[in-house]
């Protein structure tokens, strides 16, 4: 079932250069004290066997043990510039871009599942006080919006994708914000791509058709524009935008640190203040360490269907949505 779900060359492509993005910036966080992401600590603190095997989820009225060999590692992009520090329970910054890391320690295979930012999900509310008073139904980008400070607003954002999952533990998360993106591209000087959309009066330097250097803002456009696109405001086309620029980005990376070792911390030092996780250091480090081990099986999304209302709306197909979480997360019960 699950080869079925692979998106085919591009998306396999894609896959492979978002994972190992993240884990050029995993491998130089040891060695970067006096630059620790914000939430990072020193103590690993990750979900223990014990408590994954005592765990069972419910899908479909049928009742499933989670698989004790999976880990999950929610990868989190925010539409905002700067890490931001705010007064009050509500923040402005939503989750653009949303991805889960699947790790299976038993095969030694890592799956991404990308969740469009669109999907209409229950979001825990938070109150002044941080605590949940409740769910609304909403996109569930808007998860991260919620809570006083960027790590609230993480930890709303995998509670949020926890209970669109059947509510599958999610591990740990890594968010970067959206104002990383001109620095990472200028630190490699530019990526390449080729436009596809119709950036006409928006950036006319990205010409339809066109193979394109892309440099600071515009390849903050090319990754993040949405809503000023002509005839397609959803997120679908976006989606493919950053999958082509994210290939594009980490083979840059590549060619930068294969002519210079120092490049990683380079490239660490200019995003890090843009960088938040809940990981602690000895865990990134050794989590950077046994990827080296691991397969890409590929990249898998969430079927449905988008629906034009005051926001554009993705609707998960709840069988197959049950089905894919089965097949991600869990064994069958032993009688």
């Amino acid at each position: 079932m699950r080869k079925s779900r692979l998106k085919g060359v591009l998306a396999a492509a894609s896959t492979i250069a978002l994972f190992v993005l993240v884990v050029i910036l995993l491998n130089t966080l040891e060695h970067m004290s006096e630059k620790t992401p914000e939430g990072a600590g020193t103590v690993s603190t990750p979900i223990s066997r014990e408590s994954r095997a005592a765990k069972y989820v419910t899908v479909g009225g049928e009742e499933y043990r989670l698989d004790l060999d999976i880990s999950a590692l929610l990868l989190i992009g925010t539409d905002d510039m700067e890490r931001e520090q705010h007064e009050g329970h509500r923040s402005q910054a939503m989750a653009d871009y949303l991805a889960l890391a699947i790790l299976n320690s038993r095969e030694k295979t890592c799956t991404i599942l990308q969740i469009d930012r669109n999907t209409m999900a229950e979001v825990p509310v938070l109150g002044s006080n941080g605590k949940s008073i409740g769910t609304t139904t909403h996109q569930i980008c808007y998860a991260h919006s919620y809570g006083e400070g960027v790590k609230q607003g993480c930890e709303n954002t995998v509670n949020a994708v926890s209970q669109l999952l059947c509510g599958v533990p999610i591990d740990n998360y890594l968010s970067l914000t959206m104002g990383a993106i001109p620095i990472l591209n200028d630190t490699v000087a530019g990526v390449m791509v080729t436009v596809e959309d119709d950036f006409t009066g928006i950036d006319d330097t990205l010409v339809q058709g066109e193979t394109v250097h892309l440099m600071g803002e515009h390849a903050y456009n090319f990754v993040h524009e949405r809503m000023r696109m002509p005839g397609d405001d959803s997120n679908t086309s976006r989606m493919r935008r950053q999958s082509v620029y994210v290939a594009a980005l980490a083979e840059a990376i590549r060619e930068k640190m294969d002519a210079d070792d120092g490049f990683a911390l380079t490239l660490f030092s200019a995003v890090a203040d843009y960088l938040v996780t809940d990981c602690a250091i000895d865990e990134l480090s050794k989590l950077s360490g046994d990827l080296d081990a691991y397969t890409l099986e590929g990249f898998v999304s969430i079927e449905g269907e988008n629906v034009k209302k005051e926001l554009i709306e993705f609707y998960p197909d709840e069988e197959k949505l049950q089905e894919l979480v089965v097949e991600l997360f869990c064994v069958p019960v032993e009688e």
